[in-house]
């Protein structure tokens, strides 16, 4: 049976907000004000939005003695992007991305929204949703909806403006091609949309703990997105000197037609006007006159609120807006529904699954794209599928797929056909793409690939290949077997045996080569700069010299051990050999640590030297040095490395600033290299420790993938090991297993959960590991209680009985088993 899944759970509906496009700002030549006429609301966008979960205080907040401070204002701080002037009716986009999720992302990031890299396109989105013409509005969820199902590109990305142009006969119907512009937005996502009622007092108090911490403790609050009517009824007054805030502007009512979409940034308590006219400021008496009080007559408070109409607008582009508003009905002059929206980000994960396509059409809204899987290599169309948000009957009529070319370059994030298949033994992805149209010109998927998370890109056949018109085109790729290792536990250890256990791959090219990906942290050095008495080194050179140093000890390194260090006058220690580091690419591809690598140079005539103390608790080594052409450079530094592998580096108080060099520690390779948190252009002073992660030293994994050895004296009793293969057409699968150390005092305990699953020829026997268990034997009777032989052994934990068949009815035990019990 096929199935279908939304990418959000939910069903997505296409709404345009139509109409024409109105200009507020009474300057001809002024910034164009731009809202559409009214935004109406489908039923099945008032079913989308009853779909989104209502934001409650959590239970801590509700007896909470502290009380909120009197004002907020979160548009001064620095996750907020300049207000800016929004291109024709992509208010939503505005308000929704370029202030709200600029925003969130920087919060998330602590970085600064005034620079193109940290803001956000409203464009992007936009363009999906506006039916390619500017005079055209959407919902703000719809842009929320597209970000959390493919990510946002940040404003650098998408070509360093909100809008794709500056020409307006394509800023409004451009769509982003370039797969790799795609990519570069996968990691910025949203989390979940949220709505406040705000028609209440206990509504209002949520959105305000909202402003304050994001109700959940955060060291700054969010951003809300409301709709409301900004047309010729709207009262916007100036605060009195009676009020907080005098001479700031303030909205007291709204027009009833709503048409454009707004930012709210923070709120004050305080702010206050005068509704009746008697001379004073009330939130307790009935001003309305329909027998309640209630935040209807309320003369004092409200939200500080953002507009997208530049910074001519208001003051400048700001304004305070009446809590008395926010419960009003639209009629008498409140805000869309009463609600507003807003939304929480997460920091991405790399997807998992990619898929990439070329497709060329001169019509696009004629087309849907959707992604499939199936687990059958043979199969012609998928057994399960996923939608999009985007690329679905959308951009216009006879508009070409990327807005100014019929050809786009695009990739979506298909991570979610994983929930059907583990793709451990293979499947087949497809590309499907929809036609439901009366165009004469013949779409193409000119090229198709999908992209694992490892990087691993398999390119389907199919080369401009013909859509079939007004029906579903299927195109598929094969995903071979996942190459991985197929250990599924490390044997115990024991103290002072000699250990040994053979890592196995399957499903790649042999050879095969094995590696470990160890782990190093970085925290904060406390102890002082060393001040020991040292001994000079007598380098090779003075240029690009070197020279050894025995050790004391055995220095534990990435999973190996070292009693001989080769130091260099271009600031690095590498092990046994000599090995030169310069640079930062040198560093990556070396087994070295590097406290400050460049082309550097002993100028021993200006008391330039390298210098070393060693006893059997630690080494140090330590440079007074200069650059290669630069003798007046003063470089002075240190690297002290411990018995137990710390590392610790140290500067200088006088290392001359503004230098080039590169710091850190690798193992040789991307992955296990670790650079210092140290500023280089003015490292004077600074130190920093790096800890490896905990090792069971005295094992050691060879290249062909044996792990073996002797467990060195040790305080730990367990360690997790990220295990590498690495076939020889350099695809890699990387594992995890934990190593125990197993007491042999301790007596072996029996296996528990033994289970067993049948399938036309074999017997499966499954069952939990066995601490200290080194095998496991098999027994099998066709009576409950007597009769069992033993039929094979199992160093994993699993076992396949092939001559199950043979029998009516099995019975099963497993024992475990090691060199002492």
């Amino acid at each position: 049976m096929k199935k279908s899944v939304y990418v959000l759970c939910y069903i997505f509906f296409l709404s345009f907000v139509y109409g024409e496009l109105i200009n507020h700002n009474p300057d001809p030549l002024g910034e164009p004000w731009y809202s559409v006429d009214e935004i109406k609301i489908s039923s099945d966008q008032l079913k989308r939005i009853s779909q989104i979960p209502v934001m409650q205080l959590p239970e801590s907040y509700k007896n909470k003695k502290v009380s909120l401070p009197y004002t907020v204002d979160n548009s001064l701080l620095r996750y907020f992007r300049p207000v800016f002037c929004q291109e024709g009716g992509s208010c939503a986009q505005a308000s929704g991305v370029g202030y709200v999720f600029t925003y969130e992302q920087n919060f998330l990031k602590s970085t600064s929204a005034d620079i193109p890299d940290n803001q956000y396109p409203t464009h992007y989105t936009y363009n999906f949703l506006n039916d390619g013409s500017g005079e055209n509005g959407s919902w703000i969820t719809d842009n929320w909806d597209i970000i959390a199902s493919g990510g946002c590109p940040n404003v650098t990305s998408y070509g360093g403006m909100l809008w794709p142009s500056s020409d307006p006969e394509t800023m409004n119907k451009i769509w982003m091609s370039g797969s790799e512009k795609y990519e570069s937005g996968m990691t910025n996502r949203i989390l979940e949309q949220l709505v406040i009622p705000v028609g209440t007092p206990s509504g209002l108090e949520v959105l305000k703990q909202w402003f304050n911490d994001h109700c959940d403790g955060s060291s700054a609050g969010g951003l809300a997105v409301f709709a409301a009517g900004v047309g010729v009824n709207i009262e916007i007054k100036t605060l009195s000197d009676d009020s907080y805030c005098p001479g700031e502007s303030v909205v007291v009512k709204w027009d009833p037609l709503a048409n454009h979409f707004m930012t709210f940034v923070g709120y004050n308590d305080s702010i206050r006007w005068d509704y009746n006219g008697d001379g004073k400021f009330t939130n307790n008496i009935d001003i309305t006159g329909d027998g309640a009080v209630d935040m209807q007559d309320w003369e004092i408070g409200g939200v500080r609120m953002v507009n997208s109409w530049g910074d001519t607008w208001c003051d400048s582009g700001k304004s305070w807006v009446m809590y008395r508003t926010l419960a009003q009905s639209l009629d008498d002059g409140g805000i869309s529904n009463n609600k507003i929206y807003t939304v929480r980000t997460k920091e991405g994960n790399k997807p998992k699954l990619k898929l990439k396509a070329k497709i060329d059409c001169s019509d696009r809204d004629d087309l849907k794209i959707m992604a499939g899987i199936t687990k059958y290599v043979s199969a012609s169309e998928p057994q399960s599928t996923i939608v999009f948000p985007y690329f679905s009957f959308q951009g216009g009529d006879s508009i070409g797929m990327s807005g100014d070319s019929s050809v786009i370059d695009l990739e979506l994030d298909v991570s979610l056909l994983l929930y059907y298949s583990t793709l451990e033994e293979g499947a087949t992805i497809f590309l499907s793409v929809v036609h439901k149209g009366d165009t004469e010109d013949i779409p193409t998927i000119r090229t198709f690939s999908v992209i694992d998370e490892n990087g691993y890109e398999f390119v389907s056949d199919y080369i401009d290949f013909p859509v079939i018109l007004n029906s579903t085109t299927h195109l598929g790729v094969n995903y071979p077997k996942m190459f991985k290792i197929n250990n599924e536990i490390l044997p115990d250890v024991f103290s002072g045996i000699d250990y040994t256990n053979t890592m196995f791959a399957v499903n790649g090219a042999p050879p095969y080569f094995w590696d470990l990906l160890l782990e190093y942290g970085q925290f904060t050095n406390l102890n002082p700069f060393p001040s020991e008495t040292m001994e000079m080194l007598t380098m090779s050179s003075e240029n690009d010299g070197y020279a050894f140093i025995n050790l004391d000890f055995d220095f534990p390194y990435f999973g190996k051990k070292y009693n001989v260090l080769s130091i260099s006058t271009n600031g690095s220690i590498s092990f046994d050999t000599y090995k030169d580091v310069q640079t930062k690419d040198q560093l990556t591809k070396t087994v070295a640590i590097a406290p400050c690598v460049a082309n550097l140079k002993l100028f021993t005539t200006n008391g330039d030297g390298i210098f070393y103390y060693k006893n059997a608790d630690y080494v140090i080594i330590r440079w007074i040095t200069s650059l290669y052409k630069n003798s007046k450079a003063d470089l002075d530094f240190c690297a002290k490395l411990y018995s137990d592998g710390k590392i610790e580096f140290f500067y200088g108080e006088r290392f001359t600033t503004g230098l080039s060099w590169s710091s850190g520690i690798s193992n040789g390779s991307s992955q296990t290299t670790y650079y210092s948190n140290i500023t280089t252009l003015y490292p004077s002073g600074q130190k920093t420790t790096f800890i490896e992660d905990p090792y069971p030293y005295g094992l050691e994994l060879s290249s062909s993938g044996i792990f073996s050895g002797t467990l060195d004296p040790t305080s730990e009793t367990e360690w997790n090991i990220i295990f590498r293969v690495t076939d020889s057409q350099r695809l890699t699968n990387t594992k995890e297993l934990t190593l125990f150390l197993f007491d042999q005092e301790e007596n072996l305990s029996e296996p528990l959960n033994v289970s067993v699953f049948k399938n036309e020829s074999s017997a499966f026997i499954y069952w939990e590991k066995v601490s200290g268990a080194s095998i496991y034997r098999i027994y099998r009777s066709t009576e409950p209680y007597a009769g069992f032989v033993e039929i094979g052994t199992s160093t994993t934990l699993s076992f396949e009985d092939t001559q199950a068949q043979n029998y009516d009815k099995c019975f099963y035990f497993v024992t475990a088993y090691n060199s002492f019990k």
